[in-house]
């Protein structure tokens, strides 16, 4: 028995890599005045191959990412954007500041509206913190003159308790 198969009749692990793509792509370009195809070939260690023709030669330039950037500045031209529409930018500026007073006074007014209500409801309260003052004020006037009557009574019945 042979302990620990490093491989099966001499075949060893083999690490398999995803295969490193290359890109490439096409664009148009202004060199010396004159419009021209740039053809980009990126390598995966990131090299890149730009092959200039104007139809009559091509040229080459070997460079890395950093110098692609540097190119593309120098000979991109620069992208026109054509708008059908008419251009809105200060009417929806308009709107947007429309729309922001419309929703900081409708949160005004919920604010206010909601303020009210508490003062309201904090009216009612003290006001029937009053009624119920006042009627405590009343049943104890009206209990003080039953109690006097009361007494002026036990004194008109009383014996000996009439006028003096």
């Amino acid at each position: 028995m042979v302990s620990g198969v490093n491989g099966v009749n001499g075949v060893t692990t083999i690490h398999v890599q995803p295969p490193k793509e290359y890109e490439k792509y096409e664009y148009m370009v202004e060199v010396d005045g004159k419009k021209q195809i740039a053809s980009i070939e990126k390598d995966p260690k990131g090299k890149v191959t730009i092959k200039i023709d104007d139809g009559n030669e091509v040229k080459t330039i070997h460079t890395d990412y950093k110098g692609l950037l540097e190119f593309n500045k120098k000979h991109m031209p620069p992208q026109k954007i054509y708008n059908s529409k008419q251009d809105d930018n200060a009417n929806k500026e308009e709107e947007l500041s429309l729309y922001g007073k419309f929703m900081r006074n409708l949160a005004l007014a919920s604010m206010y509206m909601a303020n009210r209500r508490n003062s309201m409801q904090n009216l009612q309260m003290i006001n029937s913190q009053n009624d119920m003052m006042q009627n405590q004020f009343i049943a104890q006037q009206m209990h003080d003159m039953a109690q006097q009557a009361h007494m002026t009574a036990v004194q008109m019945t009383t014996p000996g308790m009439g006028i003096i």
